[in-house]
């Protein structure tokens, strides 16, 4: 197996294929806007994530595919925003579907490129090369991925057969 197809087999695994761990599709399955508002403490909601996880690999995404890479400092705390979202399930829908969308993407888009691109320089100044911030961009997925599940098991609103107890 090289590179190309450890990403991908970490990207499906992290969208929508069961694996070692649940993907963000049967995470977030049957959750509602009220529940994906729902927080304890200064924790982040299931939506704060789901917004994070849209910010960064959007962003990343129209990088890889040649677009700019905006200018600015990113304050990561700003990604989990939810000011502009009112709690109506299609709005829910939509933010779910939109990560999805994404993932989706991202996933074509590493299949269609060669290894000449996975191996070039993604940013210049560190010198990381765009397999290296694909894989850790993998590795948060499954980070926050874990942290929705978390999340539902103290809702208690987890079912244990989707795949972890």
């Amino acid at each position: 197996m090289d590179q190309k197809e450890v990403l991908l087999e970490q990207m499906i695994t992290c969208h929508e294929q069961k694996n070692w761990f649940v993907p963000l599709t049967v995470a977030l399955e049957g959750v509602s806007a009220d529940q994906a508002m729902w927080k304890e403490g200064d924790s982040n909601s299931i939506w704060e994530i789901v917004n994070h996880l849209t910010f960064w690999n959007e962003r990343y995404l129209k990088f890889f595919k040649g677009g700019p890479l905006p200018q600015g400092k990113v304050v990561n705390d700003d990604t989990f925003d939810l000011s502009k979202v009112n709690d109506s399930n299609k709005e829910w829908v939509a933010a779910v579907s939109h990560l999805c969308n994404i993932m989706s993407e991202w996933i074509a888009v590493v299949k269609e490129s060669d290894q000449d691109k996975l191996y070039s320089i993604a940013h210049i100044e560190s010198g990381t090369s765009w397999s290296s911030m694909i894989a850790n961009f993998n590795t948060h997925n499954a980070y926050h991925i874990g942290q929705i599940v978390q999340i539902r098991k103290i809702q208690g609103i987890w079912d244990s057969s989707a795949g972890v107890n």
